[in-house]
């Protein structure tokens, strides 16, 4: 039977219009088939089923990128791979381009590319007994998203069967943005060097002013020469040191993360604002009140402030924001250290199916991990089992099974497995201060 549909397979594969056979990447098990091409917005696509298929699909999500998309290689199908050697099917999409040729903040289309390459897969290769979706960081909003808005099709039938968002946003977009827009500003007070002030002024929610062409090694310098964040603690000057330490105490980061996260919220924010709310501001710190510098009032006064635009809002609120409206077996994990996508989304994650749908459909998992989406394969497998044994065994995760499984793997592995059965995060707002929607006073 198996050989029938791996002819079958074949046969698909050669002439279709849909895709084409290719050679499998580097990296693929040998006796995998292959297919890839470009859909139809230009979003790359690949598709590989192992010569032990067995009848289950795991769509991959990738995180958020700011280049323009490409052919994908074996490591695009992020661990998808590990569940490919377990006779799992695996696809992944590049997602479309923005305006400007970019793949950029994308989650609303992103989510509408995973469905289209999972129809994809079903039109060549036949509807999968199971179909899982995975995604980390950005794609675990896309995740989100996915199964939010295509969860059943036009007979009322399951899509996908479950679902693992990794490290991701998942309190939204509006959110996340705002918090970055905080760090932006706050930088700017204390920094005066992005821009300077010789420089084209421009509002700070735009990122970057348009045509900029300031690159990532240039903000890294002047964020380096205001904080000297890149060199030792005791080669820095006594401003640099006070800049920095006003800057972390303020925005809860890790100093290890200030570059990652200056680079989100300068061109990635250029990004959002410029090619997807037209110039618009999607973010807002009107009212907020900063604190943990060594001057709060001075700070307060003098940092920039912008508003909402109630449209630009609107489509952050549509195309970015989760509403926890699920239906299948969800689990999430999460760094605990994550200084980029912080933790404290899975706690507003979970508000969300408090308000909208049976909590009992999400389980989240903790690791002891300083950085952002850093699991070991000893853990992701562990995470994919236990959503696998809850879709086809219907036995609900519990900590415990997860961490003795997560250490059956480390002896196959040989790495970490720091799952934390106890922690639990705190709210949002906590760490990200809460601020009014427009026409709230």
């Amino acid at each position: 039977m198996r050989i029938l549909r791996l002819f079958i397979l074949g046969l698909i594969f050669f002439g279709t219009s849909v895709g084409a056979r290719a050679q499998c990447p580097p990296g693929v098990p040998a006796g995998t088939i292959c297919v890839a091409g470009v859909d139809t917005h230009g979003a790359f696509f690949l598709i590989v089923v192992p010569a032990n298929y067995n009848g289950r699909l795991v769509l991959w999500d990738h995180g958020y990128t700011l280049t323009p998309p490409a052919p994908l290689a074996a490591a695009d199908l992020g661990p998808g791979l590990l569940a490919l050697t377990q006779g799992f099917a695996v696809a992944a999409s590049s997602f479309r381009p923005d305006a400007v040729g970019l793949s950029g903040w994308q989650v609303r289309d992103a989510a509408e590319d995973t469905e289209s390459l999972r129809q994809r897969f079903v039109q060549l290769v036949g509807k999968p007994q199971k179909t899982y979706i995975v995604g980390a960081s950005e794609g675990g909003l896309i995740a989100a998203e996915t199964i939010e808005r295509f969860a059943r099709d036009a007979e009322g039938r399951l899509n996908y069967d479950g679902a693992l968002p990794l490290c991701g946003p998942v309190a939204g977009g509006g959110a996340n943005w705002c918090g970055g827009f905080d760090l932006r500003s706050v930088y700017q007070f204390y920094c005066q060097n992005l821009p300077r002030p010789g420089e084209l002024q421009y509002p700070l929610y735009l990122g970057l002013a348009p045509n900029n062409t300031l690159t990532p090694q240039d903000m890294a310098a002047r964020v380096n020469e205001c904080t000297g964040v890149l060199q030792p603690a005791a080669t820095r000057t006594a401003q640099q040191a006070r800049n920095l330490a006003n800057i972390l105490g303020v925005e809860k980061i890790p100093e290890s993360f200030l570059l990652i996260d200056m680079a989100f919220v300068t061109f990635g924010l250029q990004e959002l604002t410029l090619v997807r709310t037209g110039g618009l501001s999607p973010v807002t710190n009107l009212g907020v009140v900063y604190r943990g510098s060594e001057d709060d009032a001075a700070l307060n006064a003098g940092v920039f402030r912008a508003g909402f635009n109630p449209g630009a809002i609107a489509i952050v609120n549509s195309a970015y924001n989760p509403t926890g409206d699920v239906e299948i077996p969800t689990i999430t994990m999460h760094t605990i250290g994550d200084g980029l996508v912080i933790v404290e989304n899975e706690h507003e994650y979970r508000e969300e199916f408090i308000e909208e749908h049976d909590r009992r459909q999400l389980f989240q998992l903790y690791t002891n991990a300083g950085g952002h989406c850093e699991f070991s394969n000893s853990e992701l497998v562990a995470a994919f089992e236990a959503l696998v044994n809850w879709v086809e065994k219907k036995q609900r995760p519990t900590k415990v099974g997860v961490i003795a499984a997560c250490a059956q793997f480390q002896t196959v592995f040989g790495d970490a497995c720091k799952i934390n059965p106890t922690f639990r995060p705190g709210e949002f707002e906590a760490r990200v201060p809460a601020r009014n929607a427009p026409g709230q006073p």
